[in-house]
């Protein structure tokens, strides 16, 4: 049976690259009756993995009383729904907890062991209850009965653990661990947990990585304390031989009315930034965009690369919970939400998703949160009929089917790194802090002027961004690898990061920073070593709305901006020319075998122009970019790899976008271009440079349209406008029309299809027959799918 192992950021079954497409489905909230049916939806979908919790308090309702077969409710039988799955061809990811959330009573716990055992109930600083009621991760009694679950879990599904034969080839660690501290501002204050902080102090004195303030000081411990928590889950997961990787999902997605936002999701990153040590496990973000549109879609892009950067480097880019609706009604998700956060996510460089809910239901008994309803406004609905939703899962299932495998093994092609600094988000507990001045300036900053500033200008201006955890211990700046770091700053910065940036300039990398220049460490104590070592200019007045000249952009509104103190080492290129106070905002200079520029002005993406002032900006500081749009309007980036590249387009907008998309040639490829029309709030995942239809001998040279492979047809997506495709093949003359409107041209092993404009965007489908038939050649099939699998 299959094993799936992980490499270079992606996931392999069987030693071949894997696309994971998943699903989540909750056997315990509907009719076992109907399992076989929304099974065997899901697959037709093109989903090759299906997830679901497995609850505690549905499972052991009394204590020591487990049913994991249904001998008390046939909606226990979590062992026949899995061995239902695997008889249909679906893999299986299962989250056992402890916390599942879900909408469940006590988040999954079940009531008799709170209400028997109250000592493991985290406590407020005045020794009451935690007001979740949430548990201390590391008392020694929930630890017992955790340890105690999971054998009794392990005992029923070990038959069906893929390295036995069985379809489970992935499980979860908890669930959104350290959430509920966070979003009630309220840690664990146990008489215990103090003198486990007293420990971790003595035993770290004269090495805090952020400075000996208290407040910094208790969120590192935090950081290890949770780390050490899944480590132990991790341990018991191997011990009763749970397939591994784990995955331990990452919390941080807000809702702010229709649109939800993802600038808090690196609060999450950071509460588990330890965890990537934990022993065969790995991080992956849950990412609930809500709406998505061109005002957040960026939120999404950061959500992916922070997560890369935070990882180990081999992790793959993973989603456990991918959003497919919501639990209320309100606000709608609609088809175009789910087709846009998949592809701005998957262009980003993630290799895996697993939808969230795909299908809806109802709870049973009295454990659901709020009543019996768990609709999700899911694709597949509580009754099964299917949503418009479903129709984008199944046409990004044909992509992912199609082109998986070769997807997983390509990466985004970068244009600049930018800087993923954890300790700006190390603030989920800020409370009565004597850091709440210097937190609520960085808070400040951080969402407006580096998440929805710089780092939402860059990506909006189509620079494809990657991350670099620059204080992560085992982080190395190597400008042979990095060789421009934009890294938006605050007043305050840590000794040990400050020195690493300064060694990367030093060593030959082109570092971007500001638009505050670090004067003091995290605790607000003076730390110059950036300022010093590289001899920044002093900022000589810091003030509000002037305009600058940028470059040789004139009347650049900057809110915020500090001017500079010019000197003969010194380059400008950018000048307040008008406001409070005038003078350079923007400076280069050389310092030793690298160069700083100081970005002295805050840009909260207010204006479609700074786009191009920083796009201008970025390629004068030395970014080559490869990927040129006539239209700003649209968002592109490319994944590119040894078998091919795939041009991501996405249009995020209520209006049709066309463009002409210019890529420059490199090691792969030569220069191509594209001009495309891509129809309102969509994407097109375009594939080029020979890569391969499936498992089939035919390749894709270049297309203006989406191609799936449909059983032994192609299938060609086209929109209402002309364009044309063009795929290579050794038996390219046996490639015939079928149906729409198309020319084929043959030359030697290349075929072009052309469509001209029509007010109906029929697919053309393309059989593998002869090139004077519409009918099927058999044999000519076999040869075609033979020849592509030597």
């Amino acid at each position: 049976m299959p094993r799936l192992d992980i490499n270079d950021q992606a996931f392999e079954l069987d030693n071949h690259p894997l696309f994971f497409y998943g699903g989540e489905v909750h056997y315990f909230r509907m009719d076992p009756s109907q399992w076989r049916d929304r099974l065997a939806t899901v697959k037709g979908l093109g989903i090759n993995v299906v997830s679901t919790y497995i609850p505690w308090l549905w499972h052991e309702p009394e204590p020591g009383l487990f049913d994991f077969t249904g001998h008390t409710d046939p909606r226990r039988n979590v062992v026949d729904f899995i061995a239902l799955a695997g008889q249909l061809g679906l893999m299986v990811f299962v989250r056992p907890g402890p916390y599942v959330m879900s909408e469940l009573r006590q988040e999954g716990l079940p009531d008799w062991l709170l209400d028997l055992h109250p000592e493991i109930i985290a406590q407020d600083s005045q020794g009451r209850p935690h007001p979740t009621r949430m548990v201390t991760y590391l008392h020694p009694t929930f630890l017992s009965f955790v340890d105690r679950w999971y054998a009794a879990v392990s005992e029923v599904l070990a038959p069906y653990f893929s390295h036995n034969g069985g379809p489970i080839i992935l499980s979860q660690l908890d669930n959104e661990v350290g959430m509920l501290h966070w979003v009630t501002m309220m840690p664990d204050q146990r008489p215990d947990i103090q003198k486990q902080y007293q420990e971790f102090l003595a035993n770290t004195a004269g090495s805090a990585p952020y400075g000996h303030s208290d407040y910094l000081q208790r969120g590192v411990f935090w950081r290890e304390y949770r780390a050490q928590y899944l480590a132990h889950l991790s341990g018991q997961s191997q011990r009763h031989g749970w397939p591994s990787p784990y995955i331990i999902n990452v919390h941080g997605f807000r809702d702010y009315s229709i649109y939800s936002r993802g600038n808090d999701y690196p609060i999450g990153l950071s509460q588990l930034f330890e965890a990537r040590h934990v022993p065969g496990a790995f991080l992956g973000g849950d990412f609930y965009p809500g709406r998505v549109g061109y005002d957040n879609f960026h939120d999404l892009a950061l959500a992916v690369t922070y997560t890369a950067a935070t990882n180990a480097p081999d992790a793959p880019l993973f989603s456990p919970e991918f959003q497919s609706g919501r639990f209320q009604d309100r606000p709608h998700i609609d088809p175009s939400d789910l087709d846009l956060a998949a592809r701005v996510s998957v262009s980003y460089g993630l290799n895996g998703l697993n939808w969230y809910m795909l299908a809806g239901g109802d709870n049973p008994g009295d454990i659901g949160l709020f009543g019996p309803r768990h609709e999700w406004q899911a694709p597949i609905a509580s009754d099964g009929t299917l949503r418009p939703s479903s129709q984008v899962v199944a046409h990004l299932g044909a992509l992912f089917g199609t082109y998986g495998s070769t997807l997983a093994q390509t990466k985004p092609v970068t244009d600049i790194h930018i800087g993923f600094y954890s300790a700006y988000y190390l603030t989920e507990n800020p409370g009565n802090s004597e850091q709440a001045a210097i937190l609520q300036e960085i808070v400040s900053e951080r969402d407006n002027w580096h998440f929805d500033g710089i780092y939402r200008i860059l990506i909006a201006a189509n620079l494809t961004a990657e991350a670099v955890a620059v204080d992560k211990k085992e982080s190395v700046l190597d400008p042979e690898r990095i060789p421009v770091l934009w890294m938006a700053t605050c007043r305050y910065m840590d000794a040990r990061t400050q020195e690493r940036l300064s060694a990367y300039v030093q060593d030959g990398g082109t570092l971007i920073i500001g638009p505050r220049v670090p004067e003091w460490d995290l605790a607000g104590r003076p730390c110059r070593i950036l300022a010093d070592t590289l001899s920044l200019p002093k900022t000589t007045a810091w003030a509000q709305r002037g305009l600058a000249t940028i470059l040789d952009v004139s009347s650049v509104f900057c809110a915020n901006y500090g001017t500079l103190a010019e000197s003969a080492t010194t380059e400008v290129l950018g000048r307040i020319t008008r406001g409070e106070s005038q003078g350079a905002i923007i400076t280069r200079q050389s310092v030793d075998a690298g160069q700083v520029v100081v970005m002295g002005c805050a840009l909260p993406d207010l204006y479609q122009y700074y786009h191009d002032v920083v796009r201008q900006l970025a390629q004068a500081i030395g970014c080559r970019l490869g990927l040129t749009l006539s239209n700003a309007s649209l968002h592109a980036t490319r994944r590119e790899g040894p078998s091919g590249g795939f041009l991501f387009l996405h249009n995020l907008v209520e209006t049709e976008q066309s463009t002409t998309v210019s890529l420059a040639g490199n090691a792969w490829h030569d220069a191509l271009e594209w001009d495309v029309t891509v129809p309102p709030r969509s994407g097109l995942m375009l594939p080029y440079n020979r890569v391969a239809l499936g498992h089939t001998s035919i390749h894709v040279m270049q297309t203006d349209a989406e191609i799936t492979l449909d059983a032994q047809s192609l299938v060609i997506h086209r929109g209402v406008h002309a364009g044309h495709s063009k795929l290579y093949t050794q038996l390219a003359s046996q490639i015939a029309l079928a149906s729409g409107q198309a020319t084929i041209e043959y030359a030697n092993r290349h075929v072009t299809i052309q469509w001209q404009e029509d007010g109906h965007a029929q697919p053309i489908i393309l059989q593998f027959g002869r090139n004077d038939s519409t009918v099927q050649d058999s044999s000519v099939v076999a040869d075609i799918l033979a020849e592509g699998s030597r």
